[in-house]
C-alpha cells in the first residue's frame, strides 16, 4: 500500500458530519416514539407512564449506558423493546461518535506522526506536482529508470487522483504546490528534481517560482501547453520545458514521411525499449579517446558547458561536464 500523507490532515467535511448528526438524531426520535407509545415504562417518582419529554430523557440515559433507574420497563415486552431495539441503537450511535473521534483526533495524530517519519528520510528526491495522465507516465518511468518509490513524491489537489498510486508504493500527499508551506511539508529543500505536470501553464508558472525560492538548486522540469509560455516558465526558473504540442507536431509531421520514426522515437525515450538512450559523463576510461573508438556505445552528441559537439568533429573526449 502507499504511504498517504496528508496536509494538511484529512478532517470530515461539513456534510458529512451534518450526516452523521442526521442518522443520531433520527434513531433518537425514532427510539422515543417506540417507548412512548409501547407504554411499559413506570416513572419510580409518580408510578406512572412517562411523559414525552421523559421518553426522551429515558432513551438519552438509555443510549448513553447512564442508566440512573429513575425510569424502568416494567413488564417483558417492554424489556423486550429495550433490549432488541434500544441496545443495537445504543450501538450504531457508540460507533458513530468513536468514528468521528478517530477522524478529528486519532487519525489526524497518526498521519502528523506518519507525516514526519516519512520525510525525515527524503533526500534529493523527486517531487512530481499533478497526477494526471502525464505524471502518471513520468512516475512509472522514474521507477522503470531505477529510482526507488519512497525517493518519489506525488502531490495533487485531488485526492482521487492520488487514489492511482496506491499500488506503486510512492509517496502521496493532498496538497498545492503553489503554496511553500506543503512544499515544505515534503522536505523541498532537500529535493533533487521537481516535475511540474499540473496541466495548465499559468500554475506551472507559479509553482515554478515557489520552487526556485524555496530550492535555487533544484532542477525544475516543466510541462507547458502553450508555446507563447514557454519564455515564461524559462524567467520562472524552468531548466527543462516540455511542450507536447511542439513535440507532438513534429513526430505527427515526420510520421508522413518516415514509417518507422514514431516508434522509434518512443522506444529510445522509454527504459524499457529496446534502444537505451542515456546521458552520462566520460569516464576515465574513454578519456583522450575519439568518440567513434567506444566500445558498445553511440555517441550522438557531447556537451561541454554550455557548448555541443559533432561527435563525428571531436578528436578526443576530455573529462569534466
Amino acid at each position: 500500500m502507499a504511504v498517504k500523507l496528508y496536509t494538511p490532515p484529512r478532517l470530515p467535511g461539513l456534510p458529512s458530519l451534518l450526516v452523521r448528526i442526521g442518522i443520531v438524531l433520527a434513531l433518537l426520535a425514532t427510539s422515543t416514539l417506540i417507548v412512548y407509545f409501547e407504554g411499559g415504562l413506570v416513572d419510580s417518582r409518580t408510578g406512572k407512564h412517562p411523559g414525552f419529554f421523559d421518553c426522551v430523557y429515558f432513551v438519552l440515559i438509555t443510549i448513553t449506558t447512564v442508566g440512573y433507574g429513575d425510569i424502568v420497563p416494567v413488564n417483558t415486552f417492554s424489556r423486550l423493546v429495550d433490549g432488541l431495539v434500544l441496545t443495537p441503537i445504543r450501538f450504531v450511535v457508540i460507533l458513530i461518535f468513536l468514528g468521528t473521534a478517530y477522524q478529528l483526533s486519532i487519525k489526524r495524530f497518526q498521519e502528523d506522526y506518519r507525516m514526519k517519519r516519512a520525510v525525515q528520510k527524503l533526500e534529493d528526491h523527486v517531487i512530481v506536482c499533478g497526477y494526471g495522465a502525464t505524471g502518471q507516465a513520468a512516475v512509472s518511468e522514474l521507477l522503470l529508470h531505477g529510482t526507488s518509490p519512497e525517493q518519489i513524491v506525488v502531490m495533487d489537489t485531488d485526492d482521487s487522483a492520488l487514489r492511482e498510486t496506491t499500488d506503486l508504493n510512492v509517496l502521496a500527499i493532498v496538497g498545492d504546490a503553489t503554496h511553500e508551506n506543503d512544499l515544505k511539508a515534503v522536505a523541498i529543500q532537500r529535493a533533487g528534481h521537481v516535475l511540474i505536470c499540473t496541466g495548465r501553464d499559468d500554475t506551472a508558472v507559479l509553482v515554478a517560482l515557489t520552487v526556485q525560492a524555496l530550492n535555487p538548486n533544484c532542477r525544475i522540469v516543466a510541462l507547458c501547453r502553450q508555446q507563447e509560455n514557454v519564455k515564461l516558465l524559462q524567467r520562472s526558473g524552468a531548466h527543462n520545458i516540455i511542450s507536447p504540442s511542439t513535440t507532438g507536431g513534429t513526430l505527427m509531421a515526420a510520421a508522413t514521411r518516415q514509417t518507422h520514426l514514431v516508434e522509434t522515437m518512443q522506444d529510445l525515450l522509454s527504459v524499457g525499449g529496446a534502444l537505451q538512450l542515456d546521458e552520462r559523463t566520460v569516464r576515465h576510461g574513454e578519456i583522450g579517446k575519439k568518440p567513434r573508438d567506444l566500445k558498445d556505445v553511440t555517441v550522438l552528441r557531447v556537451y561541454r558547458g554550455s557548448h555541443i559537439f559533432d561527435p563525428n568533429r571531436l578528436d578526443k573526449l576530455a573529462a569534466g561536464p
